[in-house]
């Protein structure tokens, strides 16, 4: 088995807790989920890297951050047959 170190990463208490609802509704410890995000992060960059599509995946990546941000303080929601609806 590898050896593995551990690394401090600045975070939010915000996000903490974000990490936390979902460890704990998987049944797993921060640091199990915090690992699995990590792995699974770097795994999809180095497949979009090797496609040659970065540049396009990183303007991707602005425009899905402000569509959740929009959700997430209800600016937009998903309507009943799960068509975008937005605030006035």
């Amino acid at each position: 088995m590898r050896k593995i170190k551990q690394y401090n990463v600045p975070l939010e208490d915000e996000e903490v807790e974000r990490i936390d609802s979902i460890a704990n509704e998987l049944g797993k410890s921060r640091a199990q989920m915090l690992r699995s995000f990590v792995l699974g992060g770097l795994t999809d960059m180095e497949l979009i890297r090797k496609t040659g599509i970065f540049s396009a995946v990183l303007f991707s990546d602005k425009v899905m951050k402000k569509f959740k941000e929009a959700l997430l303080d209800g600016r937009i929601r998903l309507g009943k047959n799960d068509e975008l609806q937005f605030k006035k």
